[in-house]
């Protein structure tokens, strides 16, 4: 027995199912056998989505043939155990099940453990993807050192999830740089997102003690469609003394971060 299926299944945060399985090889045929498959463990993946679990196995022999097979899922939700289950040998079977994962699961490579008839395998790799990115948004902006604000920003794309939750937005100013949110005589502490379509949503932050970082809790990233975008920004300008040349604002989207749009000190 060994993983089955492509090389990897691609999994993104809060999407649509994937299908890991292993592949088992016999020459002979056996009897019906109990098959278990367990999610790995503090991934935040799931049997089926959050709305529509599945917790079927799909049987497929050497003709590609398929058989379903309905199992028993544990009280804690982390493991289907299916009883009976024919292997449809001698050649080779290739079982999986269908997996999504949540909007925070962690990114990079896990699997599922399958134990068929005793003998246990991981499954194909799963790859988690992530449900949005953030990048840098439009193009650089000038600020004149004690002239007026402008307005970097990032861009959010939505990679392929559904219901993304509202998100913890924080935004940094560069580090020695002598900038501010707003003017000294007009601070501003605002984040405005902009979805297509020209609609906006304009967010109050909370300043840190230094004056360095502005925290927006509860964002609409107001990217609700697969493949669809948005830009947000907030209102930065330079001092007298703020170092010439290419610096930019630090956006952190739900923990994903990215520079905003470069902002040229003249």
């Amino acid at each position: 027995m060994a993983p089955g299926g492509p090389p990897d299944v691609e999994l993104v945060q809060g999407g649509p199912v994937g299908y890991p399985g292993v592949h088992v090889e016999a020459d002979v045929a056996f009897d019906p056998v109990s098959v278990s498959v367990a999610l790995p463990t503090g991934r935040d993946l799931r049997f089926g989505t959050q709305t529509l679990p599945d917790h079927q196995l799909t049987v497929q022999n050497t003709s590609g043939q398929t058989t379903t097979y309905t199992g028993v899922l544990s009280a804690d939700g982390t493991t289907l155990v299916f009883s009976d289950v024919d292997l449809a040998l001698p050649g080779t079977t290739v079982l999986w099940v269908a997996v999504s994962a949540g909007h925070d699961a962690p990114l990079g490579a896990t699997g599922l453990t399958f134990t068929v008839g005793g003998k246990t395998s991981p499954s194909t790799t799963i790859v988690v993807m992530p449900g949005f990115t953030v990048s840098p948004g439009g193009d650089p902006v000038t600020a004149e050192r004690g002239g007026d604000p402008v307005y970097p920003g990032v861009e959010v794309r939505n990679n392929g999830t559904q219901g993304i939750p509202p998100q913890t937005v924080i935004v940094t100013l560069p580090a020695g740089a002598d900038m501010r949110f707003g003017t000294p005589t007009s601070p501003d502490h605002q984040l405005t997102v902009w979805k297509a379509g020209g609609n906006t949503t304009v967010y109050a932050g909370s300043i840190s003690a230094d004056g360095q970082s502005l925290t927006f809790s509860d964002v609409d990233l107001e990217v609700a469609n697969v493949g669809s975008q948005s830009v947000m920004w907030v209102c930065v300008s330079a001092a007298d003394t703020t170092p010439v040349g290419p610096t930019s604002v630090e956006f952190s989207v739900g923990g994903r971060t990215s520079p905003s749009t470069t902002v040229d000190v003249i």
